[in-house]
């Protein structure tokens, strides 16, 4: 049987996935800009930068386990 969320891990769960949504849309965002500014060059050196941004995310995300 699953367990009922309480209303505070839900609200949790709602902030977690907002932020979630938002940095996977800045990426998005950083991503396009760097492709309009320096070409497929740039979308190389912002996909490679955010490659130690989104380890740290994971390893936040479960639970500082890394």
């Amino acid at each position: 049987m699953a367990t009922e969320l309480t209303p505070e891990q839900k609200a949790k769960d709602a902030r977690a996935e907002k932020i979630a949504f938002m940095i996977i849309g800045a990426v998005i965002a950083t991503l396009a800009a760097g492709f309009l500014l320096n070409g497929i060059v740039g979308v190389g050196l912002v996909a490679l930068s955010t490659v130690p941004v989104i380890y740290l995310l994971l390893v936040t995300m479960a639970g500082g386990k890394g």
